[in-house]
């Protein structure tokens, strides 16, 4: 099986670039410089690089879905954010909210990441039993008090925009509306940036969901002139994915984040 994980970069070199790990500089269309002449660049091919202000990695996940080929597992990664894959230790020890865990460039953990045949093999093996590796939950809380996903949405972003993306949702997959009740407006667990392996199927049928919900939400909300509040569809996003996973009753492998100090 041949694995390719992306890595979306955006102002810094990937620490890796090899046979499965592809590193993709996003938002080269308005960026105006190449990080590496070896990278992919998101505004080659079928794209949407001028939307990377308001999507993000996005732009990255939806050059994948329209142009990769040769491929039949999938993942997504950040520069600095890696899903620590051999990870075996047992997870929650203390802190439910612990998922990061800091490391440096020369980490033996990063290293057995980045070999390629460990990665391949050990993504295999996990993805017989599993249907997605991705990281260990985030809780979502709103000043200390854990709160559901929606509430912790509206309190540090634009409530409207919540609004008008959850009613998209309701028009076009009806078959949703109970688990947004049960996993976005009563449930506290999200997981965060967009990061997950799983075989191609499950990634084109979810990238297909998700841009549709996307792309018409985009069409009905006004965008923010601040530049964080700005970044609605990637913030959106996050949540959308926790939604999708859960509805769709997958099996999960949650891992913790490597996070690669500066």
């Amino acid at each position: 099986m041949k694995t390719k994980i992306i890595i979306a970069t955006h102002k810094e070199k990937s620490l890796v670039h090899n046979d499965i790990f592809l590193p993709i500089q996003v938002n080269s269309e308005k960026s105006g410089y190449t990080i590496d002449p070896n990278y992919i660049l998101d505004n080659t091919l079928e794209n949407i690089s001028e939307k990377n202000y308001t999507y993000n990695e996005l732009t990255a996940l939806y050059w994948a879905w329209k142009n990769l080929e040769d491929f039949d597992i999938f993942g997504l990664m950040h520069y600095r954010r890696y899903l620590d894959i051999h990870y075996k230790k047992k997870l929650f020890k203390k802190e439910p909210t612990d998922i990061i865990d800091s490391v440096k460039k020369d980490s033996i953990k990063l290293k057995k990441v980045f070999d390629t045949t460990q990665t391949k093999k050990t993504v295999e093996k996990l993805l017989k039993d599993f249907d997605i590796l991705l990281p260990r939950p985030a809780v979502c809380s709103v000043n200390g008090i854990i709160s559901p996903i929606a509430t912790d949405y509206k309190h540090n972003h634009i409530p409207a925009d919540w609004d008008i993306c959850m009613g998209v949702i309701r028009e076009k997959f009806p078959e949703y509306k109970n688990s947004i009740e049960q996993y976005l407006e009563k449930g506290s667990l999200f997981y965060i940036g967009n990061m997950f392996v799983a075989k191609r199927k499950i990634m084109e049928e979810y990238c297909s969901w998700l841009f549709a919900v996307l792309f018409e939400t985009e069409k009905r909300i006004t965008f923010s002139e601040d530049p964080y509040q700005r970044r609605v569809i990637g913030f959106l996003s996050e949540r959308l994915f926790t939604l999708y996973i859960l509805h769709n009753k997958f099996r999960l492998k949650q891992l913790p984040i490597l996070f690669v100090e500066s």
